[in-house]
């Protein structure tokens, strides 16, 4: 450790200084991340290390900008100077973070070497990738810095090797790790790296709130060749995820790439959006495909030149580019926006790549909702994006289960046990989610003819009557509708719209295989009583997807 550091740990020691003194209140910061700051100082108070969860698109790095600058401040208020490292492991995180520092007068230097002219060690304040610090060479450079502060983005790495070198390179420091994804392929946990974890609000609420974009999920149904084909795959690579050349036997076909490109046809052509690919082959096919039709198209991958993908981003974002087609180059780090669509061509096993993928278009831009193509049926591995994910759970680890899967929130599967699969003529027709998770019934509900409302307020809310076997029921919370499972009181967002004080919400069939969501409205002014055709719920196989009847402007009141 630096004199200084000493020093300053030795005053603070002497003064009974908390770390929790040091954060400050910052009125450019959103509520919750003012109140992420706050956690994580008064954790420091107690321990030396602490992992936070926040999803993509959330503002991390806003967030840890601003712990930064509580910190420099701090410190040159006393005349102490402290030194803060933050680390990266790809250059656009680098970028991205260094960006961010300008934007708010933080001078830094930068140590990593695609960017060796920006090299700086007299500044307190660096930016580094992992690689660069690490490698042998810099060892003795890294200790004589000694770093007071440490700061990990993309944290669900720091189990690799050269990560865990932080922790004895810098032993007095204190240590923050940010993900959006505390998981890791083998189920292994974190506590023995950081010890207290803070996880941030859900997905959910996040959208509920304004501060994410909302969705709309489209995937094959369970019966399709597409479906049929990623259930057949076996071939693991050694980090556990499939094994690339097996994706391109099994994936990278004519038929496969056409329904690709339907689907992009049908649903979002003439949007913005980027498409995740198997390999730098795959992508190439893919662009070819889209190109033929006339589609603004670029791939890129780890191979393409740096400043080539610079360019490729950057056409992209002043609109020059339709599409981008990756691999696993936009699954951390890019940050634009505008994206109106994603596209999963990729199967993976990975939770993290899953969401970081879908998380790209979730960044809120003025009213946009972005459509997800998932191509390969990835929501039933792992939950739509807004699934309720247990990040305490993943932090702690969980040896022993590895052989669980998610399919959809609340309901899991062992590696080997039968699927329940629709066994007619397969269908390759998307399946649409809008704003709603994808029920799984574990039984075929009954085929009741109507169930009757049963008005039941819980403060401002109205819930329906029990309905699908007892398993769900509907809730109105100032015109937010959300479905709710009555036995782990689960609730996905299905729709906004319209509504009254008090009232009654009600489920009816439609046939076996549709029922109607509606609103009964109460007597107004002498009025009579109104129904609003809220949407409806469709089962295809045993699933069933929600579709809202018409946008709040457009929906159509009933009198009854």
């Amino acid at each position: 450790m630096s004199t200084a550091c000493k020093t300053f740990f030795t005053v603070c020691r002497l003064a009974r200084m908390k770390c929790s003194d040091v954060c400050q209140v910052d009125r450019t910061l959103r509520d919750y991340q003012q109140d992420a700051k706050n956690k994580i100082f008064r954790h420091w108070d107690e321990v030396d290390s602490v992992l936070y969860q926040m999803p993509t698109g959330t503002g991390k790095t806003r967030l840890f900008t601003s712990l930064i600058r509580d910190v420099a401040v701090y410190g040159l208020e006393r005349n102490h100077l402290q030194r803060i490292l933050i680390i990266a492991h790809r250059s656009e995180l680098i970028e991205q973070i260094s960006a961010s520092l300008s934007r708010y007068h933080l001078e830094h230097g930068i140590l990593a070497g695609i960017q060796k002219e920006r090299r700086d060690l007299s500044l307190p304040l660096q930016v580094a990738s992992i690689q660069t610090l690490t490698h042998p060479g810099n060892s003795s450079l890294a200790q004589k810095l000694g770093f007071d502060y440490v700061i990990i983005d993309e944290a669900h790495h720091a189990l690799a090797t050269s990560y865990r070198k932080l922790w004895s390179l810098f032993p007095e420091a204190k240590i923050l790790g940010v993900t959006a994804t505390p998981w890791r392929m083998n189920r292994q946990g974190f506590t023995h790296l950081f010890e207290a974890f803070v996880p941030s609000p859900s997905v959910k609420e996040f959208i509920q709130r304004g501060w994410l974009a909302p969705y709309q999920y489209y995937s094959i149904p369970s019966s399709s060749m597409v479906q049929q084909s990623v259930d057949g795959l076996k071939e693991m690579g050694r980090d556990g995820d499939y094994k690339v050349s097996e994706l391109e036997r099994v994936m990278d076909r004519d038929s496969i790439r056409s329904q690709l490109y339907e689907s992009y046809e049908k649903l979002v052509k003439g949007k913005k959006g980027i498409i995740y690919s198997i390999s730098r082959l795959h992508s190439e096919h893919i662009c070819w495909q889209y190109q033929s039709h006339g589609v603004r198209i670029k791939n890129i991958d780890s191979e393409t030149p740096a400043q080539e993908r610079k360019q490729i981003v950057e056409e992209f974002k002043r609109g020059m580019l339709d599409v981008i087609v990756n691999v696993d180059i936009f699954s951390e780090g890019f940050d634009c926006p505008d994206i109106e669509f994603v596209q999963l061509a990729r199967p993976t096993k990975s939770l993290v790549k899953y969401l970081q993928q879908v998380g790209r278009g979730l960044r809120k831009n003025g009213d946009k909702r972005c459509a997800i193509l998932d191509n390969v049926g990835m929501y039933r591995r792992f939950g739509l994006p807004d699934s309720d994910f247990d990040w305490q759970h993943y932090y702690e680890g969980e040896e022993g289960n590895a052989g669980i899967q998610k399919i959809s929130a609340g309901c899991t599967r062992r590696e080997g046990e039968p699927r329940v699969v629709d066994m007619r003529e397969g269908d390759e027709e998307m399946v649409m989610v809008q704003d709603a998770e994808i029920i799984n019934l574990q039984k075929t509900p009954k085929e009741e003819e109507m169930l009757l409302p049963n008005q039941v307020k819980a403060g401002k809310a109205v819930k329906s009557s029990l309905f699908l076997s007892g398993k769900y029921y509907l809730e109105d919370a100032n015109g937010r509708y959300s479905i709710i499972n009555s036995n782990t009181l689960e609730s996905q967002f299905l729709c906004s719209g319209r509504t009254y004080p008090g009232g009654s919400l009600e489920a009816r069939r439609l046939g076996k295989d549709k029922m109607v969501i509606k609103r009964l409205s109460p007597r107004i002014k002498g009025l009579k009583l109104q129904m609003t055709i809220i949407g409806y719920l469709e089962k295809h196989g045993n699933l069933w997807a929600f579709c809202p009847f018409l946008s709040p402007s457009q929906r159509l009141d009933i009198k009854v």
